[in-house]
């Protein structure tokens, strides 16, 4: 009662009531899960314990722990030599390793599964010229190890780009001072660096760990049995609605316990560096260390982009025949028109949290912006199932027309990918001091006069930012748009699963180069503008 006595009582209440009711408009799906679980029979949680859930669980955290080590391993050394040695392609390296994230993981594990298969082009060279090899590495490795690898060549730039901007964004001052107490280099960068760097790479691990556990189809194709996958199989083949609520809730609650602890993390210390007051010179590697950062830069640009694009190129060259050129741009502008209607909802959603928050100064504003940040800690398979029972179940939302069409769609995908808008947008939003809306207050101005021509002009890079980085996710998203999409309506990342799925690798490759070429213009324009934010190229 005293939270609405304030709000009723303040300057800004109406801006503060319609930001709370759009959010809680765009967390009614988890509501409304959560609140059916109490329905669930008992038969239905006693199968999920005895028979599935201790097969989910290792197979999810197994998969969790080897993509966040090769992760880490892509993208934190690669990431130091690129930020604090000069070499040749140096700036090329520093766009290359961002590549792979315009690869979606699904397409990844496509790729790798046909490249290593026994017909395919590794084992085929390896029989005809070194048989004595052949039987070696003639493996099955549809194998949740290899999964693991391949999740993390495609997802470490999350990590890379991290801790490219925390590198950067140490001064000299701990670098001098650590040489000047005799610390080796190597030493340097586990004592000081990494420490230093910590809340930086956990907030890009973070990431990589949800990407993990909203992965459908690469785990799907490997036949791994996650928390995903599991909702899947419960919900469309056998039916059983129960079943996929309770791994749906349990799921939330698992990425709420890894939200709490990471959280609790960086809480229990405080990192403070003056950032580029002293920037560190660019130092001149040795001979025998340029060895070592050319293998530790290209090796993930190798694996990750360069050999899964070039084989992607070949099979849609070798099937151009084949290519329905009409389709393919249809399914294009399908994917470019949803993501584009899709990412400004969100922009503007952000940017309305984001600023009532900073007018109001009220806790309960700031509560509700973290809150509906969640979503993209929420599995797509699970913001699906329950967007689908509650426009299906509630009295006031029932109607069937309305599942299966664009507005269902883009609604579950603005609470997905509001948090990956919100993030380069809170980050601008924090540096600007405050003295900017005292002065605007003062001259007359109003709270959208004042949004409009101090806060919007001033911000547009990370605008910009926020634009690029929730379009490219949206382009490659899957579960979601498999579950929630209209009737006779098909997007890139949709068509290319569709054929994957039946082994139909050439017919499913100039779908994926579609989604590579786009994602790969934007993210380097996108490189181009973080490079400008931090004067770091």
């Amino acid at each position: 009662m005293e939270i609405i006595k304030k709000i009723v009582q303040l300057e800004h209440k109406r801006w503060i009531i319609g930001s709370s009711l759009i959010a809680l408009f765009l967390l009614l799906p988890i509501i409304f899960l959560f609140s059916n679980i109490f329905e669930i029979e008992q038969t239905a949680f006693v199968y999920l314990w005895k028979n599935l859930l201790l097969d989910y669980s290792f197979n999810t955290f197994y998969l969790i722990a080897i993509t966040s080590f090769f992760a880490l391993l892509f993208g934190i050394f690669p990431a130091w030599y690129v930020s604090n040695y000069k070499f040749k392609f140096r700036v090329f390296f520093d766009i290359a390793l961002f590549l792979p994230l315009a690869i979606p993981t699904y397409i990844m594990a496509f790729t790798y599964s046909d490249l290593l298969s026994y017909t395919g082009p590794f084992q085929s060279f390896l029989r005809n010229n070194y048989p004595d090899l052949s039987d070696i590495f003639n493996k099955d490795y549809l194998q949740i190890e290899i999964l693991g690898i391949i999740l993390g060549l495609a997802l470490y730039p999350y990590v890379y780009t991290a801790s490219r901007v925390s590198f950067s964004l140490i001064g000299s001052t701990y670098i001098n001072m650590s040489k000047n107490l005799g610390l080796s280099s190597t030493k340097l960068f586990f004592k000081v660096i990494i420490p230093l760097s910590k809340p930086a790479i956990f907030s890009g691990l973070f990431l990589v760990i949800m990407e993990v556990l909203n992965e459908y189809g690469a785990v799907k194709y490997f036949g791994v049995n996650t928390y995903t996958t599991g909702i899947f199989r419960a919900w469309f083949s056998m039916g059983n609605e129960n079943t996929a609520i309770q791994l749906a809730c349990l799921l939330i609650f698992i990425v709420f316990t890894i939200l709490f602890l990471e959280k609790l993390s960086h809480k229990k210390s405080k990192f403070y560096y003056s950032a580029n007051s002293k920037i560190e010179k660019l130092s001149i590697p040795t001979t025998d260390k340029y060895l070592y950062i050319y293998s530790l830069c290209s090796l993930p640009f190798l694996l990750g982009f360069l050999i899964p694009f070039f084989y992607i190129l070949n099979n849609s060259i070798l099937n151009i025949k084949n290519i329905d050129f009409s389709r393919l741009i249809e399914l294009s502008l399908n994917s470019i028109q949803v993501s584009t209607i899709s990412t400004v909802l969100i922009i503007v959603t952000a940017l309305l949290f984001l600023y009532v928050e900073k007018i109001s100064k009220l806790k309960f504003n700031t509560f509700i912006s973290q809150v509906t940040s969640l979503g993209y800690v929420i599995p797509g398979a699970v913001i699906g199932l329950g967007v689908i029972l509650l426009f299906t179940k509630i009295p006031l939302l029932n109607s069937y027309s309305l599942v299966g069409s664009f507005y269902v769609l883009i609604y579950a995908y603005v609470f997905r990918f509001l948090a990956v808008g919100k993030s380069p947008i809170k980050s601008s939003l924090e540096k600007q001091p405050e003295s900017y809306d005292e002065t605007a207050k003062t001259l007359g101005l109003g709270p959208f006069k004042i949004l409009q021509r101090i806060h919007f002009p001033i911000n547009r890079l990370a605008l910009i930012t926020a634009f690029i980085v929730t379009f490219v996710d949206l382009l490659k998203e899957l579960p979601i748009t498999l579950i929630l999409r209209p009737f006779n309506f098909d997007t890139l990342a949709t068509q290319t699963y569709e054929f994957a799925i039946e082994e139909m690798m050439l017919e499913s490759s100039s779908y994926s180069l579609a989604i590579i070429l786009i994602g790969s213009v934007m993210l380097v324009f996108l490189k181009y503008v973080i490079n400008k934010q931090i004067n770091a190229s």
